[in-house]
């Protein structure tokens, strides 16, 4: 399919990072029960249109209306974006580019995925920061970025997922650490062969906006065939945006060390719902709840998204205001209304 939720538009709101602030606890996607809140959800300013389309200042971010502590945001966004490109002239070597960049050589451990040293120069722009966990002193953004690679024989695309983790200083202000804490655990290994009949259909379905390293997911087959059947049904009623299935998510339910649904392909995010970020859609919009309810009904065990509809196995939290996650434990039932 061609539509694009786009590239993150221009502009740092640092107003609305005040408005917003308040950082609370929250466990990240892959929760396989209500995470743990210090304050209530995001605050609900008026809402706003979705992000325009290639910004023409590549270090900016444009925070959405339900955005939590968009600083954090943006300092992710900056990070990607700053590291991801270069010139003829940069430095070869991946460390000398990071401090070209103005950042400390041991982040090679985050950045390492945009560094190709291949490539004579590249350009890289974001398409969404997803939360993957938050905490008082920390944070996992996963970062979805579209990178152009440039060598002598001349220009490919690709995108890149990355969990950039971040921590907050004395002064209050975040910045991106090499520190991966909890460590990430193994994905589910990738196996042989072409996708599954029915992650055929979802990497085919029209309605299913799916980035590089989820197609991927699907196509070595670590994301299992219950999600994408829980993905496939929703897109029957929906346009989707997917975020994450497996490969780019933090692995753990942040910030502890139990392993999260994605980890073992069972579970994605979806970060937009016909064409609207889940982060700009009003909290009173019906569209919410319908959505959430529906995975329950497709499925799905585990549903966590920016509000709490009445019934079992449905969560909302800080982290949550920004995607809304489906997942499946095999052991438990599927989320219902009360």
């Amino acid at each position: 399919m061609t539509r694009r939720i786009g590239v993150v538009a221009v502009g740092i709101l640092l107003a609305a990072a005040a408005v917003l602030g308040g950082v609370v606890i929250a466990d990240a996607s892959g929760a396989d029960g209500p995470p743990r809140t210090s304050t209530p959800p995001a605050p609900q300013p008026t809402p706003a249109e979705v992000p325009a389309p290639l910004p023409a200042d590549p270090d900016a971010f444009d925070a959405a209306p339900f955005d939590v502590t968009p600083e954090i945001k943006v300092t992710a966004v900056r990070f990607v974006q700053s590291v991801g490109t270069w010139s003829p002239s940069s430095p070869a070597a991946a460390s000398e580019r990071l401090a070209a960049a103005g950042y400390p050589a041991d982040l090679v451990v985050v950045a390492g995925p945009l560094l190709d040293e291949s490539a004579s120069s590249a350009t890289t722009q974001v398409v969404y920061p997803q939360y993957g966990g938050l905490t008082d002193a920390t944070a996992s953004v996963m970062v979805l970025a579209r990178q152009e690679l440039r060598d002598s024989t001349g220009a490919r695309e690709r995108e890149v997922l990355l969990d950039v983790r971040l921590a907050r200083q004395a002064d209050g202000a975040w910045e991106v650490t090499s520190r991966i804490e909890p460590a990430r655990p193994a994905y589910a290994e990738a196996r042989p062969g072409c996708p599954t009949e029915r992650g055929g259909q979802v990497l085919e379905a029209p309605g299913i906006e799916l980035p590089g390293p989820a197609r991927d997911d699907i196509v070595e087959r670590r994301a299992g065939d219950p999600i994408l059947s829980v993905l496939a049904t929703l897109a029957q009623t929906w346009d989707l945006d997917v975020q994450v299935l497996v490969s780019g998510h933090p692995g753990t339910v942040f910030p502890t060390t139990r392993i999260s649904n994605h980890t073992v392909g069972r579970a994605v995010d979806v970060r937009a719902i016909d064409g609207r970020l889940v982060a700009a859609i009003p909290r009173d919009d019906p569209a919410l709840t319908a959505f959430m309810a529906a995975a329950g009904a497709a499925g799905a065990t585990e549903v966590g998204g920016p509000v709490l509809p009445a019934g079992t196995g449905f969560f909302t939290d800080a982290v949550h205001q920004d995607h809304i996650h489906v997942g499946i434990t095999p052991t438990k039932p599927p989320a219902s209304g009360s």
